[in-house]
């Protein structure tokens, strides 16, 4: 069964996020992080991400494995 595409629908999926994202970070499972980067670095980390298949969490997940992997 998809997800509804009303307009109360939409707003109340945002709302469960927003309140399933809070409890993450109060539980201190996940951290945000917010960075000003130029335009290329994230047009790459963009293109990197795409075709990896990966969600930017992912993506960044990915590469700081790659990092360790080829750095230690």
């Amino acid at each position: 069964m998809t997800n509804s595409t009303t307009e109360h629908s939409k707003k109340l999926r945002a709302k469960t996020a927003k309140e399933h994202n809070k409890k993450q970070l109060e539980a201190g499972i996940v951290k945000r992080l917010g960075l000003v980067v130029p335009t290329e670095t994230l047009t790459l980390f963009d293109e990197i991400a795409s075709e990896s298949g990966l969600s930017r969490p992912k993506a960044l997940q990915m590469l700081c494995e790659f990092y360790q992997k080829n750095h230690r």
